[in-house]
């Protein structure tokens, strides 16, 4: 009986403890935590055409998907033409004289998304899924690269 008091002892001062370590350190990050920062406008929207998008990397190759690869291809396109009015928050750390090359470069960038997309929505019209999946691949290939160009970096 002795042995029993003296473990549930020793468990009630470790929860104590570890829970005393858990407040000093502050908030878990993520929701309501101190490294949760606000999405600017052009990532929220960039957000969905990149749900759209994992979505449809999934389901490309199946014919039978097709329908709702349309669907994904076509939010993906009104979220790229959103996203053609907006500025990357990394503009600002550029010197005044480099912003408007940059902002023309990230303009030209979407246009070439949307032409890419649009591309990808007639294999996908046409039933030719071995295409609309190569093209997927070269979009991935393209979102990589251009989130390297265009996206700022998060701080550690």
């Amino acid at each position: 009986m002795k042995n029993l008091a003296r473990a549930l002892a020793l468990l009630l001062a470790l929860t104590v403890v570890s829970a005393s370590i858990r407040a000093a350190d502050g908030p878990p990050p993520g929701p309501g935590g101190p490294a949760e920062e606000k999405k600017t406008d052009l990532e929220t929207r960039m957000d969905k055409v990149g749900k759209a998008f994992r979505k449809l990397r999934k389901q490309v190759s199946d014919p039978a998907q097709n329908a709702s690869s349309l669907e994904l291809v076509a939010a993906m396109i009104d979220g790229a033409k959103d996203a053609a009015t907006l500025t990357p928050a990394k503009a600002a750390d550029l010197p005044e004289d480099q912003r408007p090359a940059f902002i023309q470069h990230f303009k030209d960038g979407i246009k070439e998304l949307q032409d890419r997309l649009t591309k990808l929505q007639a294999a996908l019209g046409a039933g030719n899924n071995a295409a609309a999946e190569a093209q997927v691949n070269d979009l991935f290939d393209f979102e990589k690269k251009s989130h390297k160009e265009f996206k700022k970096p998060k701080p550690e």
